[in-house]
C-alpha cells in the first residue's frame, strides 16, 4: 500500500512536469495548497495517536487506583474480625481498624460496613487528622452500589453532589470465604490534587472529569488542542461521569508557521524566477516529501527509524518537529514498558519483565529466591524509607554477583536471582554477603534471610525452575532453616503435602478425624488428674497420617482455625460426658502459633466452652515458649483472659530449646511442663540435674506445678519424685489412647469423688 506522502509527491511532480509549457500559475497554486494539506494530514493522524495513548495512559491510570481500592478493601472483607463486627460481635474491632493509619496508609477519604440485612453499621471519613462519622455520604455511597452485592464485589467512579469518587465494595466473609456477613465500602474522593496525583505530574496532557460521558469514546482536534472523552464505569448502572484528556497541538501549530512561512517563500520565488522555483519543487521539496513518504513507510515497521532532517529549511523544520515528537511517543512508550518490567524501587525485573529477559523460549540453569525476613518490623523500627533503601542496596548486592545473572523481585519480601547459562554459583556465598549489616542512625541492624535454591544443568523452563525454587524455599521456612536446596524427593514430598492439604479439608466431614488422650498422673498418688487431648487423622487410604505431618499443613494453609476449633470441641464433649464417673477430670488441648495470634482467640474458647455449656475449669490450654514468643504483648492478654475466666493455662516443651526461666514469671501460668528432651539430656549430666533442680524449684516457688513429660520407666519417676515433680506423662503411663478405652484403667477409681486440683 503506497503512504500518502509518495502518493502526493508523485502526483505533484507529475502536474509540474505536465503544466511545465503550458501555465506556471495553475502548478504553482497546486504545490501551495496540496503540500500543506499533506503534511497537515500527517500531523493530523500523529496528534490523533498522541490522544489516543494518552487516554489509555489516563484510564489506565484511574483503572489502577480503582484496583488498589478494591485490594485494600478486600484485606478487610476476608477477615473474620470485620465478619464479626458486622454481626454486632467484635466491639473492639473499630478501635483497632478504623484509625487514621487505614485511611492514611490505604490513601482513602470514606469507610463504611453493612451487615447481611443492609444495616449501616459504620461510616466515617477522615479530616483534619480526625476520623469523624459520615453517615450521609456513605450511606448515599451504598446506594451506588448493586443489590444483591456480587461475590466479586463491584468497584466504579460515582458522582454524589457535583463530586467523584472512586468507590470499591466487597461482600463481608470469614477468613475460609465462607458466610455473608454484609458488605464493606472504601471510597477516595478524585479531587483535582488527587486526580493529578494520579496522573504521577504528566505534563504532556491534562486531565479532568466531566458529568456528561459519552455513549461511545469521542475525540477530536480542535484549534488550540486535541480533546476526548471516554465513560468511566459506575458501580452500578450506566456511566456518570467522564475522563476528559487535553493535548495541546504546540506540534500542529508549529506546523501551520511552517507551512504559511513556506507558502510565503513559494510565492515570492514564483514572482521572482518560475523556471527556479519549478527546479526548486522539484529537487528541495517534492524529493524531500518523497523522502518523507518513504521514510513513514519504514517507521511502520521500525519505531526507531526517524525523518532524514538534515535539510535546514522549513521542510527541515517540520522533519525535526515530527521527530521530536516521535521520540517523545517513544520515550513515554519505554516508560511505560519500564515501568511494567522494572521495579521502581530496586530497578530489579518485574516477574514479566524477568519472562521477557529470558526470550521467547524462556529457559534458565538456576534460580535463587531469597525472603526477606522482619520487614514489616524493621518498618515499625526504622520507617518505611530504610526499608526502601534496605530493598534497594539488596538487590545492587544480588547484582554484584555478576552480570550473567538476572535480579528480579517477585513480590514485597522476595528477590530471586537467575542464570541462563553454565554457572558455578554458590547460594551460601551470597547468602553470606547478602547477611552482611546495614549502617542505621544509631549503629547497624543485620537482617535475617530464608532462601530456596534451584538448579537444572540442562537448563528447564523458567516458570518450572521458579516453582522448584519456590519448593525449595518453603522447605527451608518449615524447618526454620537459612537455605533450602530443591531435590526430587523434595519435589514428590510437596506434591503429596499438596493432596494431603486438599484432602484435610474435608477430613472431619468424613469421619476421618478423631482424639485420644494420654493421661497426666501424680506423682505422691499415682492418681490420673487430667487428659491430654491429641488429634489424629486417619486417611481412608493411607491409614494414620502423623500430626507432625498434617498440622503444619492445617497452619500453612489456614486450615488450623477449623481444626483446632473441631479438637477443641470433641475434647470439651467427650470429657464432660465422663465427668459423672470421673467428677475432677480436666482435659488439656494444645493451641496452635496460628490460633494464638488471632485476635478474638481468648473470645472464640470462651464462647465455644458456653455453647458447648462446659464450666471453664474443664479446660487447660497448652502453649509452647516458641508460640508465645511471637508476640509475647498479645499472649500475654490471651492467657489473662482465659486465666480469669478459670481456665488453666500450662507452658508446653518447655527445656526443649533455649528457654528462659524469666519467661515463667513474665507469663500467665498455673503449670510448667518439662519437655522430654531436656529429661533425658538430664540424666546423664550432673550439671543439667543441678539446673532441672532449680527449674523445677522455681516453679514452685512462683506458685506453678511441674509436670515432667516422656516418662518411660519406673526409675525416671522415682528420680522424678525426688525431685518434688508434682506430675508426670509418658508412655510408662499410658500410651495415647481413646477416652472409653483409658477410662477402665484409670487408677483409684474408688476415690474419684474425692477433692484434686489436676494441672
Amino acid at each position: 500500500m503506497r503512504s500518502p506522502g509518495r502518493s502526493a509527491a508523485r502526483s505533484l511532480r507529475v502536474q509540474v512536469l505536465g503544466l511545465l509549457a503550458l501555465l506556471f500559475v495553475p502548478a504553482a497554486l497546486a504545490s501551495l495548497v496540496l503540500v500543506p494539506n499533506v503534511v497537515s494530514a500527517r500531523f493530523a493522524a500523529i496528534e490523533q495517536e498522541q490522544l489516543r495513548q494518552a487516554t489509555q495512559i489516563a484510564s489506565a491510570n484511574l483503572q489502577a487506583e480503582g484496583r488498589r481500592v478494591g485490594l485494600f478493601v478486600l484485606n478487610f472483607s476476608l477477615w473474620s474480625e470485620t465478619f464479626d463486627f458486622a454481626a454486632g460481635r467484635n466491639p473492639e474491632y473499630l478501635a483497632a481498624n478504623l484509625v487514621p493509619g487505614t485511611f492514611k496508609g490505604g490513601r482513602v477519604d470514606y469507610w463504611g460496613i453493612q451487615d447481611a440485612a443492609g444495616r449501616l453499621r459504620s461510616a466515617a471519613t477522615f479530616e483534619r487528622e480526625r476520623v469523624v462519622p459520615a453517615t450521609a455520604l456513605v450511606t448515599a455511597l451504598f446506594g451506588q452500589l448493586p443489590r444483591p452485592l456480587p461475590a466479586e464485589g463491584a468497584e466504579g467512579v460515582a458522582q454524589l453532589g457535583g463530586r467523584a469518587y472512586v468507590v470499591a465494595a466487597r461482600p463481608i466473609t470469614r477468613d475460609d470465604g465462607s458466610g455473608n456477613g454484609g458488605a464493606m465500602l472504601l471510597a477516595r474522593e478524585l479531587t483535582p490534587a488527587v486526580l493529578s496525583g494520579l496522573m504521577y505530574g504528566e505534563t504532556a496532557f491534562r486531565v479532568r472529569l466531566t458529568a456528561q460521558p459519552p455513549a461511545s469514546p469521542q475525540l477530536r482536534l480542535e484549534a488550540a488542542e486535541g480533546v476526548a472523552l471516554s465513560a468511566l464505569p459506575a458501580p452500578k448502572g450506566p456511566a456518570q461521569l467522564a475522563l476528559q484528556v487535553a493535548v495541546s497541538r504546540a506540534v500542529s501549530q508549529a506546523g501551520q508557521a511552517t507551512i504559511a512561512y513556506l507558502r510565503l517563500v513559494t510565492i515570492l520565488t514564483a514572482l521572482l524566477l518560475a523556471a527556479g522555483l519549478l527546479l526548486f519543487l522539484n529537487r528541495r521539496v517534492l524529493g524531500v516529501l518523497e523522502g518523507y513518504g518513504r521514510d513513514t513507510q519504514r517507521i511502520a515497521g521500525d519505531p526507531t527509524h526517524r525523518l532524514a532532517s538534515h535539510d535546514r529549511t522549513e521542510l527541515g523544520l517540520l522533519a525535526g518537529t515530527i521527530n521530536e515528537l516521535l521520540d517523545h511517543l517513544q520515550t513515554r512508550e519505554a516508560q511505560l514498558r519500564a515501568r511494567a518490567h522494572h521495579d521502581d524501587l530496586t530497578g530489579a525485573l518485574t516477574p514479566a519483565g524477568l519472562l521477557e529477559e529470558l526470550g521467547e523460549v524462556p529457559h534458565a540453569r538456576c534460580i535463587l529466591l531469597v525472603e526477606v525476613m522482619r520487614l514489616q518490623e524493621l518498618s515499625g523500627l526504622y520507617g518505611d524509607s530504610f526499608v526502601d533503601t534496605l530493598l534497594a542496596a539488596l538487590a545492587d548486592r544480588m547484582r554484584a554477583a555478576g552480570p550473567q545473572y538476572l535480579v528480579a523481585r517477585l513480590s514485597t519480601t522476595t528477590l530471586a536471582l537467575v542464570s541462563r547459562g553454565p554457572s558455578d554459583f554458590k547460594p551460601a556465598a551470597l547468602l553470606a554477603r547478602l547477611a552482611q549489616p546495614f549502617p542505621v542512625q544509631d549503629g547497624e541492624v543485620s537482617v535475617n534471610f530464608t532462601a530456596g535454591y534451584a538448579e537444572a544443568p540442562d537448563a528447564l523452563p523458567a516458570p518450572a525452575l521458579l516453582r522448584h525454587a519456590n519448593i525449595a524455599l518453603q522447605h527451608a521456612l518449615d524447618v526454620h532453616e537459612p537455605l533450602g536446596l530443591f531435590t526430587d524427593e523434595l519435589l514428590r514430598r510437596s506434591q503429596e503435602a499438596h493432596q494431603l492439604e486438599m484432602q484435610l479439608a474435608g477430613a472431619a466431614a468424613r469421619g476421618e478425624l478423631s482424639v485420644v488422650y494420654q493421661p497426666v498422673a501424680e506423682v505422691a498418688t499415682g492418681r490420673w488428674s487430667a487428659m491430654e487431648a491429641l488429634l489424629r487423622w486417619t486417611h481412608p487410604t493411607l491409614g494414620p497420617v502423623s500430626p507432625a505431618t498434617f498440622i503444619p499443613l492445617a497452619e500453612r494453609s489456614g486450615q488450623i482455625y477449623a481444626l483446632g476449633d473441631w479438637a477443641l470441641r470433641a475434647a470439651v464433649q467427650e470429657v464432660q460426658a465422663v465427668r459423672a464417673q470421673w467428677p475432677q477430670v480436666r482435659v488439656n488441648v494444645n493451641v496452635s502459633p496460628v490460633q494464638l495470634l488471632m485476635p478474638d482467640f481468648a473470645a472464640h474458647v470462651l464462647s465455644t466452652l458456653d455453647d458447648l455449656k462446659a464450666p471453664p475449669d474443664i479446660l487447660t490450654v497448652e502453649v509452647t515458649e516458641s508460640t508465645v514468643m511471637q508476640n509475647l504483648d498479645l499472649a500475654c492478654v490471651h492467657l489473662a483472659r482465659l486465666r480469669s475466666a478459670g481456665i488453666r493455662v500450662a507452658l508446653d516443651d518447655f527445656g526443649s530449646g533455649h528457654s528462659s526461666l524469666s519467661l515463667l514469671s513474665e507469663l500467665p501460668l498455673d503449670t510448667v511442663k518439662l519437655d522430654r528432651s531436656f529429661l533425658r539430656a538430664t540424666a546423664e549430666n550432673a550439671g543439667r540435674q543441678a539446673l532441672l533442680r532449680s527449674t523445677v524449684g522455681l516453679a514452685r516457688d512462683l506458685g506453678l506445678q511441674v509436670v515432667a513429660e516422656g516418662v518411660e520407666d519406673q526409675a525416671m519417676l522415682d528420680w522424678l519424685g525426688s525431685l518434688s515433680c508434682d506430675y508426670v506423662q509418658g508412655y510408662y503411663i499410658a500410651r495415647p489412647q481413646p477416652l472409653a478405652t483409658l477410662l477402665p484403667q484409670r487408677p483409684g477409681a474408688v476415690r474419684e469423688h474425692t477433692t484434686h486440683t489436676a494441672p
